[in-house]
């Protein structure tokens, strides 16, 4: 059986930062929600978070954070381990299960177009494989730079998940006469904040059909981790996990990436508490924090200079 959602029907994508209960997101006619990250990072409510949908009546589908870059041989990994997840975590057979391939937390997006392309599809014919609609994502900067999008829709068509905010923050409704600009794309993820409620706003540029249908748990042993110990980001900093809380000591300044020259989000004032599940600490000695805030995007502060702590940590 399957579920059509018509074009201009508005939808979420959820992670482990958002609820387990679909009904505190009204006005979601759909969600996309992400399963697995790498090579062994399974999100702990996904399970919860598809049953929610599927009690609702909300179609669903699934999402994995790649890490491959533009290595077909570990997108084929990732590709498999993926979706032995979907399945077992009730992702619907037939629905749409993207590849997020963006810049951010071991995924390097600066190999050549051909590469990433390659690694890209390897993945995608792994999903398809399996039983599911092979579906993109990532934003329309490298989406037209990094990859050969043009290889990947004449092979799986309107399968485009576009993320491109006309402002950053709160956004209620979509601006048609801004975007789409592109050929194939079936979502645009327009906000990182839909109406206030801290998750991303999605809206269906084409008819959607998502599927009903249960998929059969696979039997083969996955590896799972809740969280992943440490990595490299594209600038060579090492990142490495730590939950904790930050009280800022100083005015700081909050930014889109661990750099003095990345862009201002905001200035946090004095005594401000930080949530923060990773650090590194760059070639000129200060200590990043990274701020998860919703769906895959992170806010970074320094928190440390050398010995010196620019606040306190909890």
């Amino acid at each position: 059986m399957t579920q059509a959602i018509e074009d201009r029907s508005y939808g979420i994508d959820e992670a482990s930062y958002q609820s387990e209960n679909i009904a505190e997101y009204p006005g979601a006619k759909f969600t996309i929600v992400k399963t697995t990250e790498g090579l062994d990072y399974q999100n702990p409510k996904a399970r919860a978070q598809i049953a929610s949908a599927k009690n609702e009546g909300v179609p669903v589908g699934g999402y994995h954070y790649a890490h491959f870059s533009g290595n077909v041989n570990q997108a084929i990994q990732e590709g498999n381990f993926a979706v032995q997840v979907a399945k077992n975590v009730g992702i619907p057979l037939g629905s749409l299960y993207a590849a997020d391939w963006e810049t951010g937390r071991g995924n390097v997006t600066n190999c050549n177009k051909e590469d990433n392309t390659n690694a890209i599809l390897a993945f995608m014919d792994v999903v398809a494989k399996a039983g599911y609609k092979p579906f993109l994502y990532s934003g329309k900067e490298l989406l037209e730079n990094n990859i050969d999008t043009k290889r990947i829709t004449d092979k799986y068509g309107d399968c485009l998940w576009v993320a491109y905010y006309k402002v950053e923050g709160r956004q209620d409704t979509a601006d048609f006469n801004w975007f789409p600009t592109m050929d194939h794309v079936a979502i645009w993820q327009f906000a990182d904040n839909w109406k206030g409620m801290g998750i991303d706003g999605n809206i269906a540029v084409k008819k959607l059909t998502f599927n009903t249908e249960e998929p059969k748990a696979t039997t083969e042993p996955i590896k799972t981790s809740t969280q992943e110990k440490s990595w490299t980001d594209v600038q060579g900093m090492t990142w490495h996990a730590e939950d904790g809380t930050f009280i800022t000591g100083g005015a700081i300044n909050l930014r889109w990436g661990a750099s003095t020259e990345s862009m201002l989000i905001t200035t946090l004032p004095t005594g401000s508490v930080v949530k923060y599940n990773a650090w590194a600490r760059d070639s000129a000695g200060r200590v990043w924090l990274q701020q998860p805030r919703g769906s895959n995007h992170y806010g970074y502060l320094v928190g440390r200079v050398g010995n010196d702590a620019w606040g306190t940590f909890k």
